[in-house]
């Protein structure tokens, strides 16, 4: 037989195809037929022809191809009896691209930002030839290349791709995949500054975390929150104390990916105002105002004296020679050089923001006389000592002073300073002077003049007491400042100190300021002996001995 068809069938489209012979045998057993062909979409007739114009068997198959039958071979076959003979057909069937797919590399793990991602457009079969592609990210056009290279990948990365790959005959289309990029992101609700007592809520985020296995541990600076799977915090009335940065950990079955640190601010109104006084006594009368206060954002301070405003931040105050302002951060300072009486009174501290104000009070007592010593009012034994009586400068006439020391009455005289040539231990004290100047008197407070001297010679003293047992007691005291370390030995052995010395059978130490007493229990004749008593501080040292029988 003879097979004719057409050079190449389009998917979908009827075909005919035809099985032939140059002969025909009506009432013989000579058959002609197709194999190979579906018959669910094909219909065949048969015509034989007897004329003068010719003499044949005709077989007309008509159907329709897939593209599965793309190289298939139909039979046109002719039998009788036992003998056959065929012709075949081979298919060419054009047809769309067909299993279209996109592979993403790397397959598995994680995808962070920074990373590079190829997805690439995968075809399972195309007849003609695939001839374009064409890559869509959420229905927007990406680019035609066959593999889609994302280097650095960022969040906004994350979404559904698919791809078209199109031949002279359509197109096929592949399922959208979703590349998940793994990025940790915190943000905040309803804003990242809030105003104390706001209901917020911080949220981790990463991009499609909806369907998946995720885990989140918190942090506020560096330090452990909490931990679950939760991904977000809730504040029902934020504080200032929960101010500050928080971090999150996403966790899933491929590894982790901590957000960037995310900073919450908290506003809140000024706190009550911290006011503190100072006044310097030594090198000059200064009188120093200085108010603290905490609120963000940062308040404007306003210090007054008895209602007339002495300093503000950020306001010019008419600058006078005895004031000083120094303003920073949430604190203000006023200095008030040469103060005197008339500087006494209450001070008040004024702080305010855009969230409200705050005020406190307090009370400086200033004296009309201070008591200045030089070089310092702690010295060495020896040293030459000057304490000086300072007034107000607008003080009449003559002044007369009168020095105590210790509330006892020392001098009286014209001149307003007390000078001690070479100092001496028993010159120590807490001194004060009064001014008498007209109708006033102004006295000062009491200033302590420490004066350092080396041990004197230790007083040492032993008895031997019989009643209730025989115990021996030595009793060691010294004047010195500062405190003297005590050390009783009996030739070279160590019976007892103040600090630091192992204990000896026997023998009970009691130790007290400057001074060291020993019991010696059930005291034997070995016991007797010079006992030497030792004091030593930083500057110098003395030593006693005492003979004690028993």
């Amino acid at each position: 037989p003879s097979a004719s068809a057409d050079e190449e069938q389009t998917e979908g489209q009827r075909s005919t195809l035809e099985c032939s012979t140059p002969y025909a045998c009506p009432w013989g057993d000579a058959v002609l037929h197709w194999e190979g062909y579906d018959p669910r979409v094909s219909s065949v007739s048969s015509r034989v022809q007897l004329d003068t114009s010719g003499v044949g068997h005709h077989l007309t198959l008509s159907t329709s191809f897939s593209w599965t039958d793309h190289s298939k071979k139909l039979l046109c076959e002719v039998s009788y009896g036992s003998r056959k003979a065929s012709r075949e057909v081979v298919l060419w069937v054009r047809y769309a691209p067909k299993d279209v797919r996109v592979s993403v590399s790397p397959s598995t793990g994680n995808v962070h930002v920074g990373d590079t991602v190829s997805l690439t457009c995968e075809v399972g079969s195309s007849h003609p030839p695939v001839s374009g592609y064409h890559w869509y990210k959420d229905g927007a056009v990406m680019g035609s290349e066959r593999v889609l290279t994302l280097r650095g990948v960022r969040r906004e990365d994350h979404g559904q791709y698919h791809c078209e790959v199109h031949n002279a005959l359509g197109a096929g289309t592949a399922p959208a995949v979703t590349l998940h990029v793994f990025s940790a992101e915190i943000s905040a609700s309803p804003a990242a500054e809030v105003l104390e007592g706001t209901a917020t809520t911080l949220s981790c985020d990463v991009p499609g975390r909806e369907g998946q296995d995720l885990n989140y541990t918190w942090y506020r600076n560096s330090e452990w929150l909490k931990e679950g799977t939760a991904h977000s915090l809730f504040f029902p009335a934020v504080a200032a104390s929960d101010a500050g940065y928080y971090s999150c950990k996403v966790t899933n079955r491929h590894g982790s990916d901590t957000a960037e640190p995310f900073s919450l601010s908290v506003t809140y109104p000024p706190r009550i105002p911290t006011i503190t006084l100072f006044q310097e006594t030594q090198g000059g009368r200064l009188a120093i105002v200085h108010c603290a206060v905490d609120s963000h954002p940062p308040a404007t301070l306003a210090i007054d004296h008895d209602g007339t405003v002495l300093a503000a931040s950020g306001a010019q105050v008419a600058p006078t020679q005895r004031l000083g302002v120094t303003a920073s951060r949430n604190a203000l300072r006023l200095e008030i050089r040469d103060a005197g009486p008339g500087d006494s009174g209450r001070y008040r501290c004024t702080a305010s923001n855009v969230h409200g104000n705050a005020s406190a009070t307090k009370v400086l007592v200033t004296r009309g006389a201070e008591l200045l010593i030089q070089p310092s009012a702690e010295v060495r034994e020896g040293a030459a000592v000057t304490l000086r009586c300072v007034g107000p400068g607008d003080a009449a006439g003559e002044p007369l002073y009168t020095w105590y020391r210790n509330g006892r009455r020392l001098w009286d005289g014209p001149a307003p300073a007390l000078h001690f040539p070479s100092v001496r231990g028993d010159d120590a004290g807490a001194f004060q002077c009064r001014i008498h100047s007209g109708n006033s008197s102004h006295t000062s407070g009491a200033v302590a003049l420490r004066v350092l001297y080396p041990p004197r010679p230790p007083v040492l003293s032993s008895f031997l007491q019989s009643q209730g047992g025989r115990l021996g007691i030595i009793q060691c005291t010294v004047e010195s400042d500062p405190e003297a370390n005590l050390t009783l030995r009996r030739g070279d052995t160590l019976v007892g100190c103040t600090r630091g010395c192992p204990p000896v059978p026997r023998v009970r130490v009691t130790p007290s300021y400057n001074s060291l007493r020993v019991e010696i229990q059930e005291v034997v004749l070995e016991d007797e002996g010079t006992y030497e008593c030792h004091a030593g501080n930083t500057q110098g040292n003395a030593s006693t001995a005492v003979e004690f029988r028993a």
